[in-house]
């Protein structure tokens, strides 16, 4: 299997001990039985496809009492009773000849009930060891939503520190800074661990997720990641950073002229 899935950054994470409190468990599942198992120990978990998805074709499903099992796609809920039907309705539904995971589900920090998770970005310019973080914002997924891609939630973002601040994260005043010094300090740890697996490769995009708690989660690693949570927002200034360290093109900020009005 490519080394480039999220079954292999996975891993090569897990194998970070200090690394591995912050990583929900995962594992690779291709039968029916194994996924119940995967259950019992998490009552609700996240399905995703091993290779690629941007938020498409992510389930989540939680195992009720009795033989009950509810599974939410997109933004509506359906309920079965017997896994048999829950489990055919997810392979009918599911994205076609693509291996899944199941992950264990984190509950994230929300705001007005709408979770939300965080893309850091991790770079380091040509012909250097230094990695830096360029830019992190949090994305807050659409009403009715669990996945907070944007686009396919109708979501939105905002800068992290405020997101944090208007969250139900438990935190003690002046934590805010705390916890987004660690988070970067988590992702750059993780940029360190994966580096010997991606030679030569030079920006990283995770998402990651903080709990009510305050605990922090490296939910997966993106070897090419979508920067255009960054351009969203009202100040451009790490979009233009992230985007002149690769090297890309930077999109001018259209500005709309007012029409003067004829008297």
């Amino acid at each position: 299997m490519p080394k480039w899935d999220k079954w292999n950054k996975y891993l090569t994470l897990i194998k970070n001990k200090e690394l591995e409190m912050h990583l929900p468990e995962t594992m690779r599942f291709s039968t029916e039985k194994e996924l119940w198992d995967f259950t019992v120990k998490y009552p609700s978990v996240i399905l995703k496809p091993v290779m690629g998805s941007r938020g498409r074709k992510i389930f989540k499903v939680s195992a009720l009492e009795s033989d009950k099992v509810e599974i939410h796609y997109l933004n509506s809920t359906r309920e079965f009773i017997g896994r048999y039907h829950a489990y055919s309705y997810f392979k009918k539904k599911k994205a076609p000849r693509r291996t899944y995971l199941a992950q264990r589900y984190i509950s994230l920090a929300n705001i007005q009930g709408r979770p939300f998770d965080l893309r850091v970005i991790v770079q380091k310019k040509k012909n250097s060891n230094n990695w830096v973080v360029t830019g992190k914002v949090a994305k807050l997924a659409g009403q009715g939503f669990f996945v907070t891609n944007n686009q396919l939630s109708s979501g939105s973002v905002l800068p992290v520190v405020e997101a944090i601040k208007a969250s139900n994260i438990h935190k003690e005043d002046g934590n805010d800074e705390k916890l987004v010094s660690e988070l970067e300090r988590i992702a750059l740890l993780a940029t360190k661990t994966l580096e010997p697996l991606y030679e030569g490769h030079r920006i990283y995009g995770f998402d990651m997720g903080i709990d009510s708690d305050g605990h922090i989660w490296i939910i997966e690693a993106n070897l090419n990641p979508a920067l255009s949570h960054f351009y969203k927002l009202q100040d451009k200034t790490m979009y233009r950073t992230i985007r002149k360290m690769r090297g890309g093109k930077i999109l001018k900020v259209r500005r709309v002229k007012k029409r003067k009005r004829k008297n």
